[in-house]
């Protein structure tokens, strides 16, 4: 249903091509049905427009499962700590967004260059976050907060001989971004490496680009205000356009490459990497079209 109102608002802002591709994404669903009656999804139409609820959903659901197969072959050794690091800027306007994103993307190059950081990190994953302020009674409302979450691979001496300070941290964040203000740098170390921490810390960095709250705008009649979500859908889809949204780098770029992994973002969104793969052939096809009148699935064979 929010696909609907996403493809209204696409249609609104004459961007047609999205419009038809968000309306139709989803439409139809092919679920092998096994003997156990478990469902697997087999075939889907996923129109991978960024800002689309479905495929965000979905790719939510494959950078957790991506993630997680990588954090798993990397434990397998005792070599490593693991740290949870979150970057980030001042708020601002809509029409500085993408040129704010921009900054982003190249302080965190930098910060990779500088001698504090190579000393340390052996390896990161990196997501971007862009919330939006929609509190009427806030300074910074109808701003923008794009950040970053990481996972940073260290050795299992960072804390004896490569510590880095929360200060450090922040004093070389505020450098490389090349601000005049103290930005908010977080950083935490998985207190149970390889259990509960760890799945918290990719949950996050896995939670979706933008929400689809911070762009479908409900007014206090608990309707679609269009003025308001056209605005904050155009702004968002030219600030996201052809981004990298996620990135490996160091040892687990390699394990990615070596677990064969496909891209997170603009790849399969019907196996998500997390899903239990089945073998036996004991199953029958079950596809599901959506209904826009009724505004639900309805099986069909």
């Amino acid at each position: 249903m929010k696909n609907e109102i996403l493809a209204d608002s696409y249609k609104r802002l004459q961007y047609f091509s999205k419009s038809n591709r968000v309306k139709n994404c989803g439409s139809f669903l092919d679920f092998k049905r096994y003997h156990d009656n478990t469902l697997k999804l087999d075939k889907a139409n996923f129109c991978k427009v960024r800002l689309c609820p479905l495929c965000s959903w979905r790719r939510s659901l494959k950078i957790f499962g991506q993630v997680s197969k990588i954090m798993d072959k990397i434990t397998e050794e005792n070599n490593y700590d693991f740290l949870f690091l979150t970057l980030t800027t001042k708020n601002c306007k809509g029409d500085d967004l993408s040129i704010t994103i921009d900054k982003l993307m190249k302080a965190f190059k930098e910060m990779q260059r500088d001698k504090v950081y190579k000393n340390s990190i052996l390896g990161y994953f990196r997501s971007l976050e862009v919330t939006h302020n929609l509190n009427i009674k806030s300074k910074s409302y109808d701003t923008y907060h794009p950040h970053f979450h990481c996972i940073l691979v260290v050795r299992n001496s960072y804390f004896k001989k490569e510590y880095i300070s929360q200060q450090v941290w922040t004093n070389l964040w505020q450098k490389c971004l090349d601000v005049d203000y103290t930005p908010i740098v977080h950083i935490t170390r998985f207190k149970d490496q390889g259990t509960e921490s760890l799945k918290k810390a990719i949950a996050e960095s896995a939670k979706y680009t933008v929400k689809d709250n911070d762009y479908i705008v409900i007014d206090s009649l608990d309707e679609v205000d269009e003025v308001l979500t056209d605005k904050a859908v155009n702004v968002l889809d030219n600030a996201l356009l052809n981004r990298r949204l996620t990135a490996y780098g160091g040892i687990l770029k390699k394990i990615h490459k070596e677990l064969n992994l496909d891209d997170p973002v603009d790849g399969d969104l019907i196996n998500t990497d997390n899903d239990n793969l089945r073998n036996d052939l004991d199953y029958v096809i079950e596809r599901y079209c959506w209904n826009v009148g009724y505004k639900q699935y309805y099986k069909v064979n």
